[in-house]
């Protein structure tokens, strides 16, 4: 069964369904939520059995003609992140498409943990419109996937074909609360008038070359992925900022780790914390040293200077902060981890099992 089921994944994987086939699909999932097995966690979607019912879910609607259309469209897995046990662990189907004037735009897919999400987007123009120029954007793109403080940004993603007629995006979306579980399901989600060669003249007034001045209004995107986390309350000594404290969580996902350390002695830490951070500031997050273990005996440096992108918070820094104390370290992976293959994290020299 196994072997069957690897010769079509790839191909279901990449299929985009209309509104009427995906609600169909959505009705079938939900029936085999009802009877699925207890022992898988809440919000964590079981990869072999769970991709094999969907994926007889598609193949059912196939047969019985309830789908309406299905194209192929490249994923993020394809363009950007490339097939690998990460993106497995920690992606959804979106698969929604709004047309409009003949210029079709489409959210693939998704990858996200609780605090990052990347939505990938393909443009599709009319039939005879080349799409090869370079430094496309749309002017306005509205969203209330954060409603609790953060931010995010598009960017465009390579294009392999630049004689055809489509283009392709990622939007990323970071949430700066770290007491947050997770985005929301459902994000209201409008893009409007795609533009390349975007500058500013001496005036400050923007330059461009239009493209489609249209208004893509995709409305609530369900927005769903597999939460793959782990997550650790360790309770452990340390040492960092040269005094002594306590590591109370760590949350290793394959896109990011996120570590609270907590203590009294961190308290008014500005007080002697230099400012020698990349941007100026004190720097409480940039340089404790993580590493991630891997079973084999690798290791995976998650800092700033192999790559890691620094990010995180402190609180009781000053003497105006009345809060407990904290730093909480904050680190994007580059590249996706295989979770289920780790073993271990370092902390600023404290070695935590994984497993």
């Amino acid at each position: 069964m196994r072997e069957d089921f690897e010769s079509y994944k790839a191909e279901l994987d990449r299929v985009r369904l209309t509104e009427e086939s995906k609600r169909a699909l959505a009705e079938s999932l939900r029936r085999r939520r009802t009877v699925e097995r207890p022992e898988i966690k809440s919000r964590r979607l079981g990869l072999g059995a769970g991709r094999i019912a969907a994926a007889a879910a598609v193949v059912c609607l196939l047969v019985t003609g309830a789908v309406a259309g299905v194209v192929a469209s490249p994923t993020l897995r394809d363009l950007v992140f490339g097939e690998s046990a990460g993106y497995e662990q920690s992606s959804g189907f979106v698969g929604k498409s709004v047309e409009r004037d003949g210029w079709t735009v489409t959210i693939t897919d998704c990858i996200g943990d609780d605090r990052n999400l990347y939505l990938g987007i393909e443009v599709e123009a009319p039939e005879g419109v080349v799409l090869d120029a370079q430094n496309y954007c749309f002017l306005e793109c509205r969203d209330d996937f954060i409603w609790d403080g953060g931010g995010g940004g598009m960017r465009g993603l390579p294009d392999d074909d630049p004689t055809d007629n489509k283009i392709y995006f990622m939007q990323r979306y970071y949430r700066s609360s770290f007491d947050a579980d997770g985005f929301s399901g459902r994000g209201r989600f409008v893009l409007k008038k795609l533009v390349h060669n975007f500058k500013l003249d001496e005036q400050g007034a923007g330059q461009y070359i239009e493209d489609c001045g249209a208004t893509w209004d995709f409305g609530y995107l369900e927005v769903s992925y597999p939460d793959s986390t782990i997550r650790l309350e360790p309770n452990l000594p340390v040492t960092t900022l040269d005094v002594e404290a306590t590591i109370t969580s760590v949350e290793v996902s394959p896109l990011s780790v996120l570590v609270r350390i907590e203590g009294d002695s961190l308290r008014n830490h500005h007080d002697w914390v230099p400012k020698n951070a990349p941007d100026g500031w004190y720097g409480c997050i940039e340089y404790q040293e993580i590493y991630l273990y891997t079973e084999g005996g690798g290791c995976i440096p998650v800092n700033y200077e192999d790559g890691g992108s620094i990010g995180g918070g402190c609180g009781g820094g000053s003497r105006a902060e009345q809060e407990e104390p904290f730093i909480v370290l904050s680190r994007r992976l580059d590249n996706l981890v295989d979770v289920d293959s780790l073993t271990a994290i370092s902390i600023c020299g404290v070695t935590i099992p994984l497993k």
